[in-house]
């Protein structure tokens, strides 16, 4: 991406999660945002088809940015799996205005994106052989075993920062407490981890 585009998309990634701070992503519209981010509408229509997709799009990048820094950080994969965990709600409480509002007990419009987050960081560690699903199923192959595993970790997992999101001072060591008393003993995981303050360091968007 070159420079100029990179400064748009930026500016308006910023944007979005600034304004979905403050209201519903469905009520959001792309004037809204585009003049939020001091951008044309066309400029808009560059990075995304809607404030949702940008909203997403937004959070999205900054957990892979995350994902990928953590990853390389840590070689053994139950410290890997546990810190990137840690990691990813430290991201939350950055923005818990919006993921309080946008996972809702019916789904929400961000349970899906997060739930693909969390089962792509299963997939990556699977194709590079770091882990392994050593369960075998009657009747089932392993990759439909393994898929399962995932999907069951991933929305569980979401299912869990939904219920966390709702205390009144939701903090990192308390969700991993028991988030990690619950992951079954076949997964890997470790009771430590990396742990730094939510607001530890500038936000990579400006905001």
């Amino acid at each position: 991406m070159d420079p100029r585009k990179r400064r748009s998309r930026d500016r308006l990634f910023a944007a979005a999660l600034e304004v979905a701070a403050e209201h519903p992503i469905s009520a959001l519209t792309v004037t809204q945002v585009a003049n939020a981010a001091g951008v044309h509408r066309s400029t808009f229509y560059e990075h995304a088809d809607s404030p949702q997709a940008l909203v997403e799009a937004a959070l999205t990048t900054e957990l892979d940015r995350l994902r990928d820094e953590l990853m390389r950080d840590h070689g053994d994969p139950a410290t890997a799996l546990t810190t990137v965990t840690a990691g990813v709600l430290e991201h939350i409480l950055r923005h818990r205005e919006i993921y309080r509002r946008e996972l809702g007990d019916d789904g929400g419009a961000l349970h899906g994106m997060l739930s693909r987050h969390f089962r792509g960081t299963t997939e990556a560690l699977l194709r590079d052989g770091r882990i392994d699903i050593p369960i075998t199923v009657e009747g089932s192959s392993a990759p439909e075993v393994s898929d399962a595993a995932s999907r069951f970790l991933a929305d569980g997992t979401v299912g869990l920062i939904r219920g966390w999101l709702g205390r009144p001072e939701p903090r990192v060591e308390d969700f991993l407490r028991i988030y990690l008393a619950l992951l079954p003993a076949w997964w890997p995981h470790s009771t430590t981890s990396r742990i730094r303050h939510p607001e530890s360091g500038p936000h990579p968007y400006g905001v």
